[in-house]
């Protein structure tokens, strides 16, 4: 079963958090989340996930590493451009968890001067998320041909604009950076209260259940999209083994330790939670059930 867990990226010095860093990869870890695993963002002033993941990837060397978002205070090109590179250059490692929690502290952050209206802040998280993955298909996976022999970096009738058009966002593209490894990085969603209606595919469900029945009611819930996304049953450090008999008995995929864990508390739940064993070369999509995402402008698609 698979095994997440998250840290605060912008705490303590470099050395320390590089060595504790090393412990957790050490654990066997799958997921590491850079942020607050209920969905914030640690802090405004803190540094941000997009620049802290390149340097938490080259210490961790196996786990896909996932930046927390404010869905509502980033912008598409840009988030879209660090993960396209993040992604190339970790091998398909990269997640994001774009969240709407603490907007009102992030107002005050970025100087934001408007109020979203009641029920807008998931119309402009399902429009941030739609505009950056149309950016991620204005390249084809294979356009970048990069041939010495022949001279040609670039075939440039696989990369075109798109023209999204949303509520809040619009873009034409194409993006400046190639297309990710995985085609997407995957994509997290703790569903809390704000984006409890978000229409946007997840491909990794963090949920908070107390029983196998709450946990199969929720885990159908967030199956209501066009493939059931991977399912890890948040778990205090002390209830991995009874959350691990709720996951084990409805079929969930895995376990996320709730709080900043360090590494000794996540080898402890390794101990608990059965490693799945990985076939060489599998992309962390297939590792973990889900579907690449189809291009939809694609002259292959």
């Amino acid at each position: 079963m698979l095994l997440s867990a998250c840290i605060d990226p912008s705490s303590g010095r470099a050395a320390a958090l590089t060595a504790k860093l090393a412990a957790i990869d050490a654990t066997g870890l799958d997921v590491l989340l850079l942020g607050d695993d209920s969905g914030n963002v640690v802090v405004p002033a803190g540094i941000e996930a997009l620049v802290t993941m390149p340097w938490v990837l080259g210490v961790v060397r196996s786990a896909v590493v996932v930046g927390v978002l404010p869905a509502l205070h980033s912008l598409p090109f840009h988030v879209a451009r660090a993960l396209s590179a993040i992604d190339i250059l970790s091998n398909g490692r990269s997640g994001w968890m774009p969240t709407c929690a603490d907007a009102a502290r992030f107002d005050t952050a970025y100087g934001a001067n408007y109020v979203l209206p009641a029920g807008e802040a998931v119309v402009k998280y399902d429009d941030f998320i739609g505009a950056t993955q149309a950016l991620w298909d204005s390249w084809d996976g294979d356009a970048l041909v990069l041939d010495k022999t022949s001279g040609v970096y670039l075939d440039s009738t696989k990369v075109r604009r798109v023209h999204h058009d949303g509520p809040y966002f619009s873009t034409v593209g194409p993006l400046n950076a190639a297309r990710p490894k995985l085609g997407y990085p995957l994509l997290f969603r703790e569903p809390a209260d704000e984006i409890a209606d978000a229409t946007a595919p997840a491909d990794v469900v963090l949920i908070a259940a107390t029983s196998i029945d709450d946990a199969k009611a929720q885990i159908a819930a967030a199956s209501a999209a066009p493939y059931r996304p991977a399912i890890l049953l948040r778990t205090a450090a002390g209830d991995v083994a009874a959350t691990l008999a709720i996951a084990q008995a409805v079929g969930a995929d895995g376990l996320h330790l709730t709080g900043h864990a360090d590494a000794a508390t996540i080898a402890a739940a390794r101990a608990l939670v059965p490693a799945t064993a990985f076939r060489a070369g599998d992309c962390w999509r297939s590792r973990i059930g889900v579907p690449r995402p189809v291009n939809p402008f694609s002259k292959a698609a």
